[in-house]
C-alpha cells in the first residue's frame, strides 16, 4: 500500500468516527461498512465496474483545481447516469458543521452506485443529520 492508499484509509476512518457536532452521526455513516477499492488513475480513461463494491476512490494528479475536477465528476456523471462521482480536491476544504470532510492531501474521484447511494440519503432524511449541513454545501451534494 502506498502513501495515497495509506492517507485514504485513513481519511475513511476520519470520517467514520461519531461526532458531537453532528448529533452523534459520523461524517459519512456508511463509510466504515463500505466495500470499496482505492485506484490510482494515469489518464482520465476509466470504465467504473463497481461489481460487488459499494465505492471506488480514484486518486487523480494533484495538478488539476478543484472547479477541473468538479468538471470531470459533472462528465462522468453524464456519461454513467447510474453512478454517482463527487470530486474531492486538495485544494478545496469541506466541512460540515466544522467537520473537516475533505481528505485535505489528494484529488479524488468517489465512485458509487446512484440507487444504493440514494438509498442511504433517503435513510439519512429521517434523523438530525442533514440539519448540520450548510444548505449551500448539502445542494451541490445532493445534486451530483
Amino acid at each position: 500500500m502506498d502513501d495515497a492508499e495509506l492517507h485514504i484509509l485513513e481519511w475513511i476512518g476520519k470520517i467514520s468516527k461519531t461526532r458531537s457536532e453532528l448529533g452523534g452521526l459520523p461524517v459519512c455513516p456508511f463509510a466504515k461498512k463500505a466495500r470499496y477499492k482505492v485506484e490510482h488513475l494515469v489518464d482520465l480513461n476509466i470504465n467504473p465496474v463497481l461489481g460487488s463494491l459499494e465505492l471506488i476512490v480514484y486518486i487523480l494528479d494533484n495538478k488539476y483545481t478543484f472547479e477541473q475536477l468538479d468538471t470531470i465528476a459533472k462528465e462522468y456523471n453524464s456519461f454513467h447516469p447510474s453512478l454517482v462521482f463527487l470530486p474531492d480536491g486538495i485544494d478545496r476544504y469541506s466541512n460540515i458543521n466544522g467537520v473537516q470532510t475533505s481528505n485535505g492531501k489528494y484529488n479524488i474521484l468517489l465512485c458509487q452506485d446512484r440507487a444504493g447511494l440514494q438509498k442511504g440519503r433517503d435513510t439519512l432524511q429521517n434523523t438530525s443529520y442533514y440539519s448540520f449541513w450548510d444548505k449551500d454545501y448539502l445542494k451541490e451534494i445532493l445534486e451530483q
